[in-house]
């Protein structure tokens, strides 16, 4: 396979749930991953396009998907197999072809309009335009000390911001590929949120360094305001796993005056899970687990207000959230099923029971592969047409997306 060669692989069926129109857009490869969760970081802003990350013929391909149609094309190869940064975390793919050379898909996202594709593959960020196949390096190296999170474009696609963490001190230089002898949120790590040109060759500015132990995987611009980015702020002793059980998880960032702040202060449970910008960028919405059981859900205005935020003790499975972009509605692949996906409701008085409306099977088998490579992840376009999602059976996993347009 060579870049800018196209094929297709799919196959269309009715949701045996629902009936909407399902299309596996991916048979072939061993890895088949989106972009994760996060508001409009995987389609193009006509929705007729999506970019993920696929192993196969062992390398890392970085693909185009036309949604209606099925038709894939390649885009850009990394030489390799299993991303470094999801390495250096513990999270590798357990291939013994792995060598830390290839792409996660949960380290690409798409700038919509401008149609280029993110990603991070090695100590490298690099950007490729998935008409053109024209490649471009946005970060040349981010430094043996640091791992990338998940990168994010600004809402006018002039800049790309990303948190760096520290890499695993047992994993620097030429030991990165041994197993460490201690586990990597047993260190005190660094963090940086740092912002580039997507253009490339410019220069890194510094937004935000955290004065103690911290890293976070996840930031993301406000979808209206570029001077607005969320992050996780993961602290020890379990960072993304908890954090210090006191402190709350989302903090916004002012990029021109680089100041930092909590989202808001009180929370029904002690650490918010997943959480992404409301399409109009007035908000974020937070999904966690309570101490006595079952999950929460909520959704907080940027000046920390809350908009709604309710407890449903029957949340009681892992999973993600995403808002719909035309409903008043969060589409979750998990909490109340471990099989589907489902939109949950905001606006329709459920008082303590969850307004759910089914919207297809997703069917993955969680953590049948290492890492997060078996999640759904479900991402949403800008016209509230298709979602996509992740899917994984017998060790490898596949791309779906699902027409919820009617």
């Amino acid at each position: 396979m060579e870049v800018g060669d196209s094929w297709n692989e799919s196959e269309a069926y009715g949701d045996e749930l629902t009936g909407r129109l399902v299309r596996r857009l991916t048979s072939s490869g061993r890895i088949n991953q989106t972009p994760t969760y996060h508001t409009n970081s995987g389609f193009t802003a006509d929705g007729s396009s999506l970019a993920f990350a696929s192993v196969r013929e062992g390398v890392t391909w970085i693909i185009r998907a036309d949604v209606e149609s099925g038709d894939l094309t390649a885009l850009w190869k990394a030489p390799g197999i299993g991303d470094r940064n999801y390495i250096h975390r513990g999270m590798s793919l357990e291939f013994a072809d792995m060598d830390g050379g290839g792409i996660c898909g949960n380290r690409v996202c798409m700038a919509p309009r401008s149609q280029v594709a993110v990603f991070c593959v090695g100590r490298q960020m690099l950007a490729v335009d998935i008409r053109t196949y024209e490649a471009r390096v946005i970060m040349e190296d981010c430094g043996d000390e640091w791992i990338f999170g998940a990168p994010c474009v600004s809402p006018d696609e002039r800049y790309v911001a990303v948190a760096l963490s520290s890499s695993h001190p047992e994993m620097r230089g030429e030991e990165w590929t041994l197993n460490p002898r201690k586990r990597y949120e047993e260190y005190a790590h660094s963090l940086r949120i740092v912002r580039l040109p997507l253009a490339g060759c410019g220069e890194l500015e510094v937004l935000y360094e955290h004065p103690t132990p911290a890293q976070s995987a996840h930031c993301a611009f406000c979808p209206t305001d570029g001077n607005l980015l969320y992050f996780d702020l993961d602290l020890p002793p379990r960072y993304w796993g908890g954090g210090d059980g006191l402190t709350p998880r989302i903090w916004l960032l002012d990029v021109e005056g680089k100041s930092v702040r909590p989202l808001k202060e009180e929370y029904p449970g002690p650490f918010q899970i997943h959480q992404a910008w409301l399409w109009d960028g007035s908000a974020l919405c937070y999904h966690g687990h309570v101490p006595s059981g079952g999950g929460y859900f909520g959704i907080a205005d940027v000046r920390g207000g809350v908009v709604w935020e309710e407890v449903f003790p029957e949340a009681l499975a892992y999973g993600h959230n995403t808002p719909d972009a035309v409903r008043n509605a969060l589409i979750i692949d998990g909490m109340f099923s471990e099989d589907r996906l489902q939109w949950l409701y905001w606006d329709r008085g459920s008082k303590g029971k969850p307004a759910l409306e089914p919207i297809c099977l997703h069917g993955t088998e969680w953590g049948s592969i290492p890492g997060q490579y078996s999640h759904p992840h479900p991402l949403t376009d800008a016209g509230g047409n298709w979602v996509s999602f992740t899917s994984a059976h017998g060790g490898r996993s596949d791309i779906y997306v699902v027409d919820i347009s009617r």
